[in-house]
């Protein structure tokens, strides 16, 4: 069965991803992960606590250290690492060789990031001897993707493939940007993303200002979210190992909800149930919540026209409301005592989350 690995920014969306069916989950803590400004994020002291839950439920767990890491940096580097180590986190996200160094001495097992852009099989057969896992770039089709799994298979190479499936998409080569960085002086490889591409554009010709381009939409360089599900059975066709949904800034009903539809396909294209209505009906689930529209992005080819967005942000088909509080939990009679500030109706989808 392929793996199905969820992103977690929160104790609360861990608990959503190991309760819809995750087989792994990846987060970062604090600095030095490309989420490291957008989602909460967890501290050096959590990590045994998610490697113990993670274990308890038969979820692996993968730290990402994945952003540009400078000299100054290497002390606190070394010092997450060794509680890495420490925990039994099952293997780190990297791209940084200095990074990638310091893991092989303490023997810890390390997945090469999307950041490291690759796209070919001389690459893939480099990183494999630092590494059982690379995450592929998001620029590869499937075709290309379905050659190197080939490859690996005709050359007796033992390496694991890893592709997103399902999430936001950036305009940058892997996610690497640099527009935060010339307008902010923040940098978005440095986990800081300010997502300027998903701004309105007017582009006017320079020589002549009053002359303006007309454009499709305004939304130039903001792309529609990756959604692969309507030919999931194409990538497990193609031996993909691992299928990773995109998210970590994400919260719990995304997780829980994009987790639990891509593991019900998963499950019928085992059991050969994978059929045009269940699709639809589990595309229509993905629809409701956060999403900007979906895209096949580079899986057939070069994206189309199609593939950007019109819109600056949620096309969610669902809206999320607050209901209330829970006051307590009575443990024994596993009953719970809620202060409900909205009146509910029948039919009400009630979602509960938290502490």
């Amino acid at each position: 069965m392929v793996e199905l690995l969820s992103p977690v920014g929160s104790f609360e969306t861990l608990a959503a991803a190991i309760d819809a069916g995750a087989d792994s989950v990846y987060f970062g803590i604090k600095g030095l992960n490309m989420r490291s400004a957008s989602a909460k994020n967890f501290d050096i002291s959590d990590l045994k606590k998610i490697a113990e839950r993670c274990h308890k439920n038969n979820v692996k767990c993968y730290l990402t250290l994945n952003t540009i890491v400078y000299n100054h940096e290497f002390p606190r580097v070394r010092k997450i690492l060794e509680e890495v180590k420490e925990s039994k986190v099952d293997a780190i996200i990297a791209c940084d060789f200095g990074v990638i160094n310091l893991a092989k001495e303490l023997d810890i097992e390390i997945h090469i990031s999307t950041q490291a852009s690759i796209g070919n099989i001389e690459s893939v057969k480099f990183y494999s001897q630092f590494s059982p896992r690379v995450v592929l770039a998001r620029e590869c089709t499937l075709e290309q993707i379905k050659s190197m799994k080939d490859e690996l298979k005709k050359e007796n190479i033992s390496l694991e493939l890893e592709v997103f499936i399902h999430g936001a998409l950036c305009v940058a080569e892997s996610g690497r940007c640099f527009m935060s960085q010339f307008h902010n002086r923040v940098s978005a490889n440095r986990g800081q993303c300010l997502q300027e591409c998903r701004r309105e554009y007017k582009v006017t010709d320079i020589e002549e200002p009053r002359r303006e381009f007309i454009l499709d939409n305004q939304f130039i360089m903001s792309p529609k979210d990756l959604c692969a599900l309507p030919i999931l059975d194409k990538f497990v066709e193609a031996g993909i190992d691992c299928f990773k949904i995109e998210g970590r800034a994400k919260g719990s009903d995304y997780v829980f909800k994009v987790t639990k539809v891509y593991k019900e396909a998963l499950k019928a294209i085992k059991e050969k149930t994978f059929t045009k209505e269940k699709v639809m009906q589990w595309v229509k689930e993905l629809e409701s919540v956060y999403n900007r529209g979906f895209t096949h992005n580079f899986i057939f080819g070069t994206p189309t026209n199609d593939s950007w967005s019109e819109i600056y942000g949620n096309k969610a088909t669902t809206k999320k409301e607050k209901l209330g509080v829970i006051k307590n939990y009575y443990k024994e009679k596993k009953v719970a005592l809620a202060e409900v500030i909205k009146d509910l109706k029948k039919n009400d989808l009630i979602y509960i989350t938290g502490e």
